[in-house]
């Protein structure tokens, strides 16, 4: 009797221990106009602050070829964030790589797993006409009304986009000047890490969102760009099929937890993230202690 009581114990505190260490996904919702120190859906979240950046492109092979440049992002009501670096007529007010290649660079409060990427927003800049069922690749800056009558752009929906997410390895802020990562280049990045190109994103403003960084990466510092063959890391992970030039899109939100374990050599975050929230934690540990004083309470009656 004194051992199966034993057992019990353990696995109570067990599952207590499992609790206290679980928690659900933060998430970042961009459906506004200011984007510094945003706060996450739970109550311990670290902050989220963004801010844009944009590298031109080679005119005649569509690859990055410059350095990164600060520019404004835009809020797109039910949309997301924008940026019109290369031109503001739909869908080039969107984040894309078409002339120029566009990026959001993430900071977070704390390293931050990154596990979704919501987009409120895609097209794959192709008008097409539904009477002579013809389709034309808009040229920068162009609309689909410029082409005449009959004209709509291909846009939401299914519509895939391509997109690349590098974190920051390095140590402290990420170099640039005056503000992160701009003034340095494209294509070599240092202190960065292509963690995924992906090329099925589609459409999606629900938790959970378009899944990356399958891994558990972690850190403070994060970057979504739309894709471009330019960049010479090679990526950990990579899915669909992957073009450059036709890829517009808004960023909707990000999902993610707060890595609050040891973190091993390959950035990976070791253990669980984010801690659950001061009510839930104070709500479990007295679960805990009440079912181990019941165990005591039938312990002592059995040796009576």
């Amino acid at each position: 009797m004194k051992i199966q009581n034993i057992r019990w114990s353990l696995m109570a505190l067990g599952t207590c221990a499992a609790l206290l260490s679980t928690s659900a996904h933060a998430v970042w919702t961009f459906d506004q106009t200011n984007v510094t120190n945003l706060a996450g859906t739970n109550g311990g979240d670290p902050t989220l602050s963004l801010s844009g950046v944009y590298t031109t492109n080679n005119t005649s092979t569509g690859a990055v070829n410059g350095n990164w440049t600060a520019a404004s992002l835009s809020w797109y009501q039910y949309n997301g964030q924008g940026m019109s670096s290369d031109g503001s007529q739909t869908p080039n007010h969107a984040l894309d790589n078409n002339g120029n290649t566009e990026a959001v660079l993430l900071k977070f409060g704390a390293s931050t797993v990154l596990t979704s990427i919501g987009l409120g927003y895609t097209s794959n800049g192709t008008c097409y006409n539904s009477t002579t069922k013809a389709s034309k690749t808009l040229a920068n800056d162009q609309s689909c009304s410029s082409l005449g009558s009959g004209w709509s752009l291909v846009q939401n929906g299914q519509t895939q986009v391509d997109v690349s997410l590098f974190r920051w390895t390095g140590t402290g802020t990420p170099t640039g000047n005056p503000t992160p990562l701009v003034g340095q280049s494209s294509t070599a990045m240092a202190g960065w890490e292509l963690v995924g190109n992906y090329g099925d994103m589609v459409t999606d403003t629900s938790n959970p969102y378009n899944l990356v960084n399958s891994s558990g990466k972690t850190s403070s510092w994060w970057l979504i760009s739309a894709y471009n063959s330019g960049f010479s890391q090679t990526a950990s992970e990579s899915r669909g099929s992957l073009d450059n030039g036709g890829d517009y899109f808004k960023l909707y939100s990000v999902a993610g937890t707060k890595c609050t374990s040891t973190v091993d050599s390959k950035g990976v975050c070791g253990g669980t993230t984010s801690k659950t929230p001061e009510p839930a934690t104070l709500a479990l540990t007295s679960v805990a202690l009440l079912g181990v004083a019941g165990l005591r309470r039938r312990q002592v009656k059995a040796s009576a």
